[in-house]
């Protein structure tokens, strides 16, 4: 198994100047978490994720903790007005600007193997890796496997004989519970 063989291909990607507002309008309508950014060629710039927005919400002291020598975030307010005004202040932001740096990105080929997939996830700071066709000095994205991805090929192996719904991303395990009549 490789990861041509379990990534997804058909993807929703950016274009750098695409805007923060847009990125979030995408990740919510089609439940995504990441965002491949691509150039005009379809070649690999960075991804813009949920977790890449979390940052931007959070105010700069909560980012780097250690930095301000604080140990936690009690300080700051309960309430959502401040995190949707930091949102609305990036909105209209371009994504290039709130990109994953790209030394911090771990990225696979399509060939990669199944083991080499997990240790990547597990080594990566993000929940998915982009499917990337090096020519040159051009990388061409072709895919992006996710945590969700490899979940799925496993389960789908072992439970394929057991009451386990797959249908979806946002299926689950059924337990089944017997018929009144049953018992």
């Amino acid at each position: 198994m490789t990861a041509e063989s379990i990534m997804t291909s058909r993807l929703k990607t950016l274009h750098p100047t695409d805007t923060v507002a847009h990125a979030v309008g995408l990740m919510h309508k089609h439940e995504i978490r990441n965002l491949p950014v691509i150039d005009d060629q379809g070649c690999f710039i960075g991804l813009f994720g949920i977790r890449r927005l979390s940052r931007i919400l959070l105010p700069k002291a909560a980012t780097n903790l250690a930095r301000y020598n604080l140990t936690d975030l009690s300080f700051l307010p309960d309430g959502s007005g401040e995190i949707h005004e930091r949102l609305r202040k990036v909105g209209n932001h371009p994504v290039a600007e709130f990109l994953e740096k790209k030394r911090k990105l771990l990225f696979c080929k399509p060939n990669t193997s199944f083991p080499k997939l997990l240790e990547l996830l597990d080594q990566s700071s993000d929940t998915s890796l982009p499917v990337i066709v090096v020519k040159g000095k051009q990388k061409k994205l072709v895919g992006i496997v996710s945590a969700w991805d490899v979940l799925e090929k496993i389960a789908v192996e072992v439970f394929s004989d057991s009451p386990v719904d797959l249908s979806g991303p946002t299926a689950g395990f059924q337990v089944e519970t017997p018929n009144s009549s049953d018992l």
